[in-house]
Parts: structure tokens; C-alpha cells; sequence
């Protein structure tokens, strides 16, 4: 019987895992063993069966773009990788592979919130039932509650299982849902963010072991699924250093983009919705004293755009602020290398932050409100580029602050190494297999025992 063996300061452990090719490893590491006491020795090819609420088809948000590098970072290092996933939006065709990941997609019904999480789950489990019900996985990896909900008793109760926890599905449901006019969200959004939270526990609570993008996220967890007994494990979330770098001439790329060449330019792109904080934005322009004129580039799509945009005229910034739209994939780089500034002014539940990492390894300095998981990534950095506090006051006050670093092209230098070194997919992906592999190893009975030392 063929096993993968950790060495340890104390004892030798063979952990079996029948029927799998070796290939090496790198720093692998089951969790909480400590580094000094682990060294690896031997690295096996899992067959993975990833399952979530969002496709890797549409990455509109963050939780998308991680299931995407998780799947595709996975493949790449020589796992089989199989993911089921909602339907995405719109017209968009889904593909049967996505860079070595078989894909397939199950239907939902969006008509409203009860349909959406009814057709999740069962259009989960059918699709399951469909496509997957002979097939078998060394782990399931799942993302979001609803498809795991639909999947996981359709799955071997001794099959290892990995949830990788973005933000509570339920507040996350009832922070999107308030009105910014009414400044309240619709009679029933209680109750449905009530099951919402009640299915993630659950799912949660089905699962071997928890995945958290930051150490913000795991208090969060811990706050509202207290008591579960699976094991947490932070694993911060990455940037593609290839596709996320420095331009070589930021002025010519002003041109490219038809952007103002004397202005300081101001980028955020984010959902438009309450939590993200885009009126704060708009508000903190106003509060900005006379200098340099100022042109905010606002990237994304969402239900307040309207409201954002009537705001912005009222504020008397009509012509200082211009509505992107959609960003595509592939010119997103050109906003965050064409930018002197890049603003999150998040007002809560920033659960990691894609986007402030993926704008410092294009070397654009971001200035943020201190909002969830933001000051784990800043303040290593540089403290200035924090705000004191959420609030519009605090956000100008700290825009004003790092304006000398906007064009200093030392600390965006600086910025881009800082995001090498600490932040990479790459990174991310290794430690993931880790987990992975260290999920295989525990026994089947789902009872979390760690191996005598």
C-alpha cells in the first residue's frame, strides 16, 4: 500500500493514501504541527471536487476569482480538479473546461431570494446526481453554503471535506439588501438572512476542516458559527504577480485610455452596493482641499449606480468622477497601472481584499478605511495609507496624507515587492495542497484528532 509519510521532531507517521503516483513536494505542512517539527517528503495527485455558488466564468466579485485560482492553481500542479458551479448570468455560455478544470453548471432560478436558494440547492444535487453520482474524489472542497447543502449528502460520509468560509452568508445577504435612500433593508430580509445563516452552519459543521482568507475572517467565523469543531486555517488570498504588474510607461498609457495628463488620478473598483462605501468616496472628494486637480475613475457594477451617480452630481463632482462600468479581465491591469491612488473605502466585512493587493503588485499605492481584513495588508506596508475610521472625514484626511506617495516611484516600487513577497496565488495554491493533503490524512470518522507527537 502505497502512503505519503510526514517526518516530525518526535515520531514518524504513515498516513495511507492507496493508489496515487508520488511526486515532490515543497513545503508542505499539515496544519498546527508548527514548522520546525514537519519536514515533507513526499507530495500525492488528488482528484478534487470543488463545489460553489458563483462560476469561475463570472468574476465579478471576489469569491468568484478565488474558486477560479484555487481550481485553476490546483490543476496546474498536477491534480484532477472537477468543479460544479452555479449558472452564471446573463448570456454567458459556460465552458466544459476552464484551464485543465472540468467544469459543469447547475441552473438556478433568480426570480427571488427564496427561489434562488431552493433552485441552488436541489439544482445543486441534481446536477450532482446527473454527472458525478459514479464518479470519486480523494476531498471535496466547497465554497458558499447552498450547492454544499445540495452536494455533501450525496457524497461517502467518509469522503475528507474542505470549506473554504469568504463572510457570513447571512449578513453578507442582509448588508445588500439595505436601502441607501431608506437606509433599511425590505420586510423578510431578517428572516432570510436568518437561513442563510442557519444552512452555512450546517455546512459548515459537515466539514473536516475550515479555510478563512484572513485572520479578520476567522474572528468572524468564530463570532457567528461559535462552536464548531473543525479546525480553522488562514490562508491569505494571492494576486497573479504575470497578469498584475507595473506599466512600463504610465503617461503613454494616460493617453491610451483617454485620461486627463495633469490630474491626480483616484481608482476603485468594487461591487456597487452599501457595505462597499463608494458615497463615503464621494463625499471625502468633496472634503479634499484646493491642489491638483482630482479625476475618480470608479470601476464595477451593482444596484446603487444610479444612486451614485445622482450623488455625485449633487456633490458637485460630476465632472471629476466617471462611472467605468465593467472592468474586463484583461483591463483591469491598465486601471490599476494608469492610477496614482487606488481607494478602498469599504464601510465593513472586507473579508481579504482582492483588489488591494492586485493594485499594489501593479505598484499603485492604495489608501483604505480600516475596514475588516484591510489593516492585516496595509499596515505592514505603510501605516499612512490607513484611515482612522470608516468615515468620510478620516478617508480625506488619509488621501491628503498619501498624496507625496502617489508619484513616488520608489514606494510603488516598493508596493510591487511587498506583493511579491507576501501575496501570490502561487503561494496560496501550495498551502492549499497542504491542507488538502492534511484533510485526507485524518481519519474518516470525522472525530479531530491530532497525530501523537
Amino acid at each position: 500500500q502505497e502512503g505519503v509519510a510526514w517526518r516530525t521532531n518526535h515520531s514518524v507517521s504513515e498516513l495511507s493514501l492507496a493508489g496515487r503516483p508520488f511526486v515532490p513536494c515543497r513545503n508542505f505542512q499539515p496544519p498546527g504541527w508548527g514548522a520546525e517539527a514537519v519536514e515533507p517528503v513526499n507530495r500525492v495527485r488528488l482528484r478534487v471536487l470543488m463545489v460553489a455558488d458563483v462560476s469561475p466564468l463570472q468574476t465579478t466579485g471576489g469569491s468568484a476569482r478565488v474558486l477560479k485560482e484555487q481550481a485553476r492553481r490546483l490543476a496546474e500542479r498536477g491534480h484532477t480538479v472537477q468543479l460544479l458551479c452555479r449558472q452564471p448570468r446573463g448570456d454567458l455560455l459556460p465552458d466544459d473546461t476552464l484551464d485543465g478544470v472540468s467544469l459543469r453548471h447547475y441552473p438556478v432560478n433568480r426570480a427571488h431570494s427564496m427561489s434562488y436558494a431552493t433552485t441552488s440547492i436541489f439544482g445543486a444535487r441534481t446536477s450532482f446526481r446527473d454527472y458525478f453520482q459514479d464518479q470519486s474524489w480523494d476531498v471535496a472542497l466547497f465554497h458558499q453554503p447552498l450547492s454544499a447543502l445540495g452536494v455533501q449528502p450525496e457524497l461517502p460520509s467518509s469522503l475528507p471535506r474542505l470549506y473554504c468560509f469568504h463572510s457570513p452568508a447571512g449578513t453578507e445577504y442582509r448588508l445588500r439588501a439595505v436601502d441607501p435612500k431608506k437606509r433599511r433593508a425590505p420586510m423578510g430580509t431578517r428572516l432570510v438572512s436568518a437561513m442563510l445563516r442557519r444552512a452555512e452552519r450546517r455546512a459548515l459543521g459537515n466539514c473536516d476542516g475550515i479555510l478563512v482568507l484572513s485572520d479578520f475572517s476567522r474572528r468572524l467565523l468564530g463570532e457567528t458559527h461559535h462552536g464548531l469543531a473543525a479546525p480553522v486555517v488562514t490562508i491569505p488570498g494571492g494576486v497573479d504577480l504575470d497578469h498584475f504588474r507595473p506599466a512600463p510607461d504610465r503617461l503613454a498609457l494616460r493617453d491610451r485610455l483617454n485620461l486627463p495628463k495633469d490630474a491626480l488620478l483616484l481608482l476603485t473598483v468594487r461591487d456597487l452596493e452599501q457595505r462597499m462605501g463608494i458615497d463615503t468616496l464621494l463625499k471625502a472628494l468633496r472634503r479634499l482641499p484646493e491642489g491638483p486637480p482630482v479625476h475618480c475613475l470608479i470601476g464595477g457594477t451593482g444596484p446603487l449606480r444610479r444612486f451614485l451617480e445622482e450623488l455625485a452630481t449633487h456633490l458637485g463632482l460630476a465632472d471629476r468622477v466617471q462611472f467605468l462600468g465593467y472592468i474586463p479581465e484583461d483591463q483591469l491591469p491598465l486601471y490599476y497601472q494608469v492610477a496614482d491612488l487606488f481607494v478602498l473605502p469599504t464601510r465593513s466585512h472586507e473579508g481579504f481584499g482582492l483588489v488591494t493587493v492586485e493594485a499594489l503588485a501593479c505598484g499603485t499605492p492604495v489608501v483604505a478605511t480600516p475596514a475588516g481584513a484591510t489593516p492585516e495588508i496595509l499596515v505592514p506596508l505603510e501605516a499612512r495609507l490607513l484611515a482612522s475610521d470608516t468615515g468620510e472625514s478620516s478617508l480625506a484626511s488619509s488621501l491628503q496624507e498619501a498624496l507625496p506617495l502617489a508619484r513616488d516611484e520608489a514606494f510603488r516600487r516598493r508596493c510591487r515587492t511587498y506583493a511579491e513577497t507576501s501575496y501570490s496565488w502561487d503561494r496560496h495554491a501550495e498551502r492549499l495542497e497542504g491542507e488538502l493533503l492534511a484533510c485526507t490524512a485524518r481519519t474518516p470518522s470525522r472525530h479531530f484528532v491530532r497525530l501523537a507527537g
